[in-house]
């Protein structure tokens, strides 16, 4: 009985249209305004790609920090080194191709004009300079054309090779005993800089909009659950006065229902993040297993948030619609939705909410599962979404339990 029920709640699930846009069609425009809106942003910015750099070797470079460079693209794939003369180098500085050139073997170390590049928008500034200009110390030079994220990259390469340099080279004039030492702590320094953070994905703004996206989409299942709500009111469905004058349990008949837009529910956010991850591009990680898990509570909150609603009260249809809706648009707000930055806010005045609000448990849960190495937040999260449906489905269970009619 029960499978044969839930198959056809699921038949009738699949033909309601309504749902079908608002559960489907929606998020996938919505989410496609959203990659249009905001472009390249999250390849470019979010998104870590290695730093392409030219390097030009002279003579009398310094064959360490050649050594450095190698290390850096092949052990830590910071930056992408392709070794070319002076003048290719200056062409792929000027066509885009390269965000710097590090010059290795300039005589003397001095800021010559043959060392600066001859392109529109660079200007040869002064030493430790980042915008437009020449960082130059030691024989190793550093020309950019622009300031961003990958020069910094770049600059803090080259001031961290320069300070290295400078303080064994210090040691080993005035101490010569402990330049062992001093290079065994260097290395130790780098070695947990380089294995420390919060872990390969990134945390960014713009993704906390397609996280509350996410968050949305689960708990459109709210009007699949008021539609289950309606059909099991005998006052307000002739569908549930019908079946309320079955004789059958009413809790048999519910059952088949609720797993059948649950399972609907899923079925359209699996849809609903695919399209974001292969289509859009957004990197919501791959750990795709706990992923299914979350959007499957995710969905199933929704569902029962719904029906909660729908079992409360003797208001109309309508009414309880508009509260079903409010609810669910409330929700997707204070979890960023629609302002950046929102949710911390929340977070930091009002704690209490932010560890209840739907929306933003699954949100937070998702991007835990992008950024943490660990999964203590994401299983924090999740344990409260779990009761939190639990606590919704024993209260609409017991108004369910205690309600009866006088007349049908």
């Amino acid at each position: 009985m029960f499978f044969r029920l839930y198959k056809y709640s699921l038949m009738r699930s699949v033909r309601d249209r309504m749902t079908l846009f608002w559960s489907l069609i929606f998020p996938v425009i919505l989410g496609s305004l959203f990659a249009v809106a905001f472009g390249s942003y999250t390849d470019k910015e979010v998104l870590f790609h290695q730093v392409p750099v030219a390097y030009v070797q002279e003579e009398g470079a310094d064959e360490n920090f050649s050594l450095l460079l190698e290390t850096l693209e092949k052990d830590n794939g910071l930056v992408q080194v392709e070794k070319v003369t002076e003048k290719e180098a200056e062409k792929l500085l000027r066509e885009g191709d390269v965000e710097g050139i590090f010059k290795n073997g300039i005589k003397g170390g001095e800021n010559t004009e043959s060392s600066r590049v001859k392109a529109e928008g660079v200007a040869a500034g002064p030493e430790s300079q980042l915008g437009g200009g020449v960082l130059e110390k030691s024989g190793i030079s550093l020309v950019v054309t622009g300031q961003g994220m990958n020069q910094t990259i770049l600059k803090s390469v080259l001031e961290q090779y320069e300070r290295t340099r400078g303080t064994l080279l210090k040691i080993g004039k005035e101490r010569p005993e402990g330049i062992a030492k001093a290079a065994a702590a260097l290395e130790e320094d780098f070695s947990y800089l380089r294995e420390g953070g919060l872990g390969d994905a990134a945390s960014n703004s713009v993704l906390d909009y397609f996280y509350s996206l996410i968050a949305m989409d689960c708990l459109m299942g709210a009007t699949v659950g008021l539609m289950c709500a309606v059909e099991f009111k005998a006052n307000l469905s002739p569908l549930a006065a019908r079946r309320m004058a079955a004789g059958t349990s009413r809790f048999l008949l519910l059952w088949p229902d609720l797993a059948a837009k649950v399972t609907m529910q899923f079925v359209y956010l699996i849809f609903s993040a695919s399209y974001l991850i292969f289509v859009l591009d957004v990197p919501l990680g791959d750990q795709w297993g706990f992923l299914l898990l979350t959007l499957f509570i995710g969905s199933m909150m929704g569902v029962v948030l719904g029906f909660f609603i729908g079992v409360c009260g003797r208001m109309a249809y309508p009414v309880k619609e508009a509260l079903c809706i409010m609810v669910m648009m409330v929700s997707s707000f204070f979890s960023g939705l629609m302002i950046d930055g929102i949710q911390r806010f929340v977070e930091r005045y009002v704690p209490a909410f932010a560890r209840v609000n739907p929306a933003t448990l699954i949100a937070k849960a998702c991007c835990s599962l992008n950024i943490y190495d660990t999964y203590g937040r994401y299983l924090e999260n999740m344990g409260m979404m779990l009761a939190l449906t639990a606590a919704l489905a024993a209260g609409a269970f017991l108004i369910v339990r205690r309600e009866r009619y006088a007349g049908i």
